[in-house]
């Protein structure tokens, strides 16, 4: 294929992934648009995955292989990245599959609506039930409706949860990711893509979303999801704050404060909500200790917050450690805090007058 012609890079790290592989490159092969390219970068795969891949590069010359040493999945897709040729990049898990019109039906949209951002509703396939189920929508999903073009600009109240922070339900113009230097975070274990994802969003002048399921989420099961959720919680809290770098540093902190707002705590609480036992209790403590602050949740007001329970959970992360919070809720009533602002300001003060003595003792 003439390289000028490549309208689309679909990008696929893959890591181990020989069970799984066909069908999504499958699903790529099968696709209504032809002017495409398929860049596998094998993150040092030691089982039959490169074989595979090798069998399909025979077969068609689309398919693209880059090899690489073990380095994650945000690794594996910048490098893939740099490699694309195409008008607009895609990105597959190894694991999941598009149906035959997802290429065409982003392409046209984007093409035609000049989008920097063509987003496609998705499913999840549950491996172990062998079913597909729905997940939840976006909260703020709704200002894509009826074809609605949308950024920054029209909603930047609501723009950063929009749509889930996953990047494989959507395509981003190679131009726009390429002149706004974004990437995926590559020092992380997970919510790589959501940095990738909001950064994308906050810059994006035009973003659109079909309505058509055109994706399919591969899950091997609800334990295995909340096992890497475990694992890797105490990552998530930095990578909000990367996020709000970001928008510092571009000057859109400000512009979309609310939206990053309602972004990090919602996002959170849903955390904690998913763990259990120390891991819950740690999650609440460093947003108690630090991250809470930084993320400036003491300066929001209850009408900022788009949910309730979400407001709740700041104000209580802020004036309580966890085993405070369980100590007042053992009996199944929530704290009544009469004046959310001045209780975070004395709890603020408290911690600093704390780590002053203990810098004094130390020196000492």
């Amino acid at each position: 294929m003439n390289t000028e012609n490549v309208k689309v890079s679909v990008i696929i790290p893959i890591y181990n992934a020989a069970d799984y592989i066909r069908p999504a490159i499958d699903s790529v092969l099968a696709q209504t648009l032809s002017e495409f390219e398929i860049i596998c970068v094998d993150d040092g795969s030691t089982d039959s995955t490169l074989e595979v891949l090798r069998e399909y590069q025979k077969i068609d010359s689309r398919v693209r292989i880059v090899t690489e040493t073990n380095a994650g999945p945000a690794y594996a897709r910048n490098n893939g990245m740099r490699r694309a040729r195409g008008e607009y990049v895609a990105f597959l898990d190894a694991d999941d599959f598009f149906e035959p019109e997802m290429l065409r039906r982003l392409y046209e949209l984007a093409s035609d609506g000049d989008l920097d951002i063509a987003i496609a509703n998705f499913d999840v396939y549950n491996n172990k039930k062998g079913k597909f189920e729905n997940p939840n929508a976006a909260e703020n999903a709704d200002i894509f409706d009826g074809g609605r073009i949308s950024s920054k600009n029209e909603y930047p109240d609501r723009i950063l949860t929009s749509t889930v922070g996953a990047a494989w339900n959507k395509l981003f113009r190679r131009s726009f990711v390429e002149e706004k230097g974004l990437s995926f975070l590559a020092d992380v274990h997970i919510y790589e893509d959501v940095y990738f994802v909001t950064t994308a969003l906050s810059l994006a002048e035009r973003v659109g979303r079909a309505s058509e399921i055109l994706v399919h989420h591969r899950i091997h099961s609800d334990q295995s999801r909340k096992k890497a959720v475990k694992k890797y919680y105490a990552e998530v809290p930095p990578v909000y704050l990367k996020i709000k770098d970001f928008l510092t540093s571009h000057g859109m902190y400000a512009p979309l404060s609310r939206s990053y707002l309602n972004l990090s705590a919602g996002r959170c609480y849903k955390m904690f909500n998913l763990l259990s036992g120390d891991a819950q209790s740690r999650l609440w403590d460093m947003l108690h200790e630090e991250y809470a602050e930084l993320f400036s949740w003491q300066d929001a007001e209850e009408l900022d917050f788009e949910l309730k329970e979400v407001y709740e959970f700041t104000v209580f992360v802020q004036v309580f450690t966890h085993a405070e919070f369980k100590k007042r809720t053992k009996h199944g009533r929530k704290p009544r805090i009469v004046n959310p602002k001045q209780n975070i300001e004395f709890v603020k003060q408290r911690r600093r007058f704390r780590t002053l003595l203990g810098g004094i003792f130390k020196k000492k």
